[in-house]
């Protein structure tokens, strides 16, 4: 999707990044808030996510990852319709 044509799409994302950026803040330095943080602290937030997200892209990088295997069973289909 190019950039600036979805605008809920950007809004979702940058909402979620700085929940992602608020919590990790929050993990790293417990007893203060993000913007209380000095520039150095800030960076060391965004090193860690970046990390986070990088380990997030790895993993659903793998082939398959989302996609049912193969020999997966399902049951039997009835030949009835559902309501």
């Amino acid at each position: 999707m190019p950039e600036g044509q979805d605008p809920l799409h950007a809004t979702l994302l940058a909402a979620t990044l700085s929940q992602l950026m608020l919590g990790v803040s929050k993990e790293i330095f417990p007893r203060r808030a993000y913007f209380d943080l000095t520039s150095v602290e800030k960076q060391a937030v965004a090193d860690h996510v970046r990390n986070l997200l990088h380990e997030a892209q790895a993993t659903f990088a793998v082939p398959g990852l989302l996609y049912p295997r193969s020999e997966t069973a399902f049951p039997p289909q009835r030949e009835e319709e559902y309501l």
